[in-house]
C-alpha cells in the first residue's frame, strides 16, 4: 500500500472520529430545565480527556491497520442519522441556545485536543479536507443552523396547512342527500323494471332518453334553487311562505311606477282554450278575490274557468238557451253573476250555491237590460232605457229607485270609486254627471272633440275619467274638474285609433289605460296613464288579436284578457305588476 492511500484512511478515520465526538459532546452540552451550569461543564472535560488519550494512543504509520472504507462511512452516516432519533426523544431547545452551546464547545477545545499531522502530506491533507480550525466550526454551525430553519418552516408549513384545513371544514356548506328519490326517473318508461323483458340496448335508448330530456329541461327552465342541494339555506320566514301561495305573489308591491314607451308582456294560453263556443266575447269579469275568470259570449253560453296562464281549465259552464245574451257582470263581493239581454227579464247566478233566478222587468216599464254596470259598493244598479232614460235600481232587492231622464241617448255608464256619482255618455257630445246622494244631476259637461259618445271609464284611485267616441278620440279628464265645468280641457287626448271606440279600461293602479276598436283588427291600445303615451311594442309583433269587442284587467292587473268576435280570450301577463 503506497503512502497516499494510507495518508486517505487516516483522514477518512480522523474526520468520522471527530464529528462523532462533536456530536456527543453537543448533545451532552445541551442543557436542563433543572441542571446548571456545573452539570453543562461536566461532559466537555470528558470529551478533553478521549481526545488526549486518543492522540497519545494514536498507532504510528508502519503499525497501523488500514481501517476499511466501508466500515468508516456506516459510521458516518450512523452519526448523521442519530439526529433524527434523539430529536424524538430530547425536548427540542431554542434555535439561540443551542447555536451558542455549540460555538462554546468548539472556542474550548485547544490545539492540542486535535491529533497533530506527522508529515508534510498529512498536514497538506488536514488543511485541504478542514481548511483550519475555525473554519471546521463554522462548517459544523452553519450546518446545524440549516437544520435548526428548516426544521422550523416545517413546523410554520404545518401549522398554516392545519389553520386552511378548519377553515375550509367551517365555510364548507353540508352536503345534503336527496329527501326521497322518483323510482320514476330511474326507470324511464318502465324500460329498467326487471319484470319488463328488453334487451339491453333498449335500456340504454331509456336512459339516453332521460338525460337528453333532463338537459332539454335545464336549457329551457334552467336549474330550480330549490333542486340544488349543495346550496346554503337560508332560514326560513312564514311570511314569505304566506305571500307566495299559489301561481302569483298575493301580497307583494309592484316595483315602482309603471315606465312608459315600453311594457313587459309575456303571451299566455288562451283563457277559453277549453271552450271556444261562446261566441263573440260580450264580457270579460274576473272574480275579486279568486284566480277565476268569467267569459260571457253571442252564443248564450258564460263559461267559468281557472287563471293560471298555463291550463285555463274549465271549471263550470252556464247555459241560457232562448236568451240572446247581450250584458254579463259580476257583482264586487263575486257572489252573483247577472246576464241581461234584450227580453224583459234578466238572469242572476249565484256563484255559490249554484242556483240561477230569472228576474222579470216591472211590467209598466218598457226597457231591458242590454246595457248596465254596478256600483262598487254593490249597493246600486244602473241600466240603459230606450229613449236616454237610466234606470237606476238596488243591487240587492233589484227594485227600481230612480229613473234618470237625459236629453239624448246613453251610450255608456260608469260609477265612481266611492260610489257618490254617476256618469252617463250619451250619443252626443254630452256626459251627464248624477249624485246618488242628492238625487239630482249636478253637471253636464262637453266632451272635447267628441261627436258621438261611445264609452266611459273611471279610475280605481279616483284621479282620471277617460272618455271615448266613434270618432276614435279618446280624452282624459281630472275627476274634480268635470265636475264643476261645462268644458273642462282634457289633460291628455290620445288619437292612436281612427276609428270608433268599443272599449275604455283602467287597471287597478290607474296607470295602465287599455282602448279598443271592435272595426279593425289589432285595433288596441295600451295608454301609459301619466305620460299620456301609448307604448311602442303592444300590440306585439306578428300578433293576432282579431276584432277586439272587451278588454279587462285582473283585479291587481297582474294579467289582461282581451276578447275578440271570433271567440277567442287571449290572455298575457303584465310582468310589472306581480299580483293577481
Amino acid at each position: 500500500m503506497s503512502d497516499d492511500e494510507e495518508l486517505q484512511d487516516m483522514v477518512a478515520s480522523y474526520i468520522s472520529n471527530v464529528r462523532a465526538k462533536f456530536e456527543m459532546n453537543s448533545k451532552s452540552a445541551e442543557p436542563s430545565e433543572s441542571s446548571g451550569d456545573e452539570e453543562a461543564a461536566e461532559p466537555e472535560e470528558d470529551i478533553k480527556k478521549e481526545v488526549e488519550s486518543d492522540a497519545e494512543s494514536a498507532p504510528s504509520d508502519e503499525d497501523k491497520p488500514v481501517p476499511p472504507m466501508d466500515g468508516k462511512r456506516r459510521k458516518v452516516k450512523k452519526a448523521d442519522s442519530s439526529d433524527e432519533a434523539e430529536e424524538k426523544e430530547l425536548k427540542p431547545l431554542d434555535s439561540d441556545e443551542q447555536d451558542a452551546d455549540l460555538m462554546k464547545a468548539f472556542n474550548e477545545l485547544e490545539e492540542s485536543d486535535i491529533q497533530k499531522p506527522k508529515t508534510a502530506k498529512e498536514r497538506a491533507l488536514m488543511s485541504i479536507v478542514f481548511g483550519g480550525k475555525s473554519e471546521f466550526v463554522s462548517q459544523l454551525s452553519e450546518q446545524a443552523t440549516e437544520r435548526t430553519v428548516k426544521r422550523k418552516r416545517k413546523h410554520a408549513q404545518q401549522a398554516i396547512a392545519e389553520a386552511q384545513s378548519s377553515d375550509e371544514e367551517d365555510t364548507k356548506p353540508v352536503e345534503r342527500s336527496a329527501v326521497w328519490q322518483d323510482s320514476d326517473d330511474e326507470n324511464d318508461d318502465d324500460v329498467n323494471d326487471p319484470q319488463v323483458k328488453r334487451n339491453k340496448h333498449i335500456r340504454d335508448l331509456g336512459k339516453l332518453s332521460y338525460e337528453r330530456r333532463r338537459k332539454k329541461f335545464e336549457q329551457i327552465v334552467g336549474n330550480p334553487k330549490w333542486a340544488d342541494l349543495d346550496r346554503v339555506q337560508e332560514p326560513d320566514s312564514d311570511e314569505e311562505i304566506l305571500q307566495t301561495v299559489g301561481h302569483v305573489v298575493k301580497s307583494q308591491k309592484s316595483t315602482g311606477d309603471l315606465p312608459k314607451e315600453m311594457i313587459e308582456m309575456k303571451v299566455l294560453r288562451r283563457l277559453n282554450r277549453e271552450t271556444k263556443n261562446e261566441g263573440e266575447i260580450l264580457s270579460i269579469c274576473f272574480h275579486p278575490t279568486s284566480m277565476v275568470a268569467m267569459i260571457a259570449g253571442k252564443a248564450g253560453l258564460v263559461s267559468i274557468v281557472t287563471v293560471d296562464g298555463e291550463r285555463n281549465e274549465k271549471l263550470h259552464t252556464i247555459g241560457l238557451p232562448k236568451f240572446k245574451l247581450v250584458c254579463a257582470q259580476l257583482t264586487p263581493d263575486g257572489n252573483e253573476a247577472i246576464f241581461g239581454s234584450y227580453r224583459r227579464f234578466y238572469h242572476v247566478y249565484n256563484l255559490i250555491s249554484g242556483q240561477s233566478h230569472t228576474l222579470p222587468i216591472p211590467y209598466q216599464e218598457n226597457w231591458s237590460m242590454r246595457n248596465f254596470r254596478i256600483s262598487p259598493s254593490g249597493q246600486y244598479l244602473a241600466s240603459v232605457g230606450l229613449c236616454g232614460e237610466v234606470h237606476l235600481l238596488s243591487a240587492k232587492t233589484k227594485e227600481l229607485l230612480r229613473t234618470i231622464q237625459l236629453r239624448y241617448y246613453c251610450s255608456a255608464l260608469a260609477f265612481t270609486p266611492d260610489s257618490r256619482y254617476l256618469f252617463c255618455h250619451t250619443n252626443d257630445t254630452e256626459v251627464y254627471v248624477y249624485s246618488l246622494e242628492k238625487w239630482s244631476i249636478v253637471n253636464v259637461f262637453h266632451d272635447e272633440g267628441c261627436v258621438n259618445g261611445s264609452s266611459i271609464a273611471l279610475c280605481p284611485n279616483g284621479q282620471y275619467v277617460a272618455t271615448g267616441n266613434k270618432q276614435g278620440i279618446v280624452n282624459i279628464y281630472q275627476l274634480d274638474v268635470t265636475l264643476q265645468k261645462k268644458f273642462p280641457v282634457p289633460l291628455k287626448t290620445i288619437d292612436n285609433l281612427t276609428t270608433a271606440i268599443g272599449s275604455v279600461t283602467f287597471n287597478a293602479t290607474s296607470e295602465l289605460l287599455a282602448i279598443a276598436s271592435p272595426v279593425v283588427q289589432n285595433g288596441i291600445r295600451l295608454v301609459h296613464v301619466r305620460s299620456g303615451t301609448v307604448f311602442r311594442n303592444f300590440p306585439l309583433q306578428n300578433s293576432s288579436l282579431g276584432y277586439v269587442t272587451t278588454v279587462e284587467f285582473s283585479p291587481s292587473g297582474g294579467y289582461l284578457a282581451i276578447g275578440n268576435k271570433k271567440s277567442f280570450v287571449s290572455l298575457f301577463r303584465v310582468k310589472h305588476y306581480q299580483n293577481y
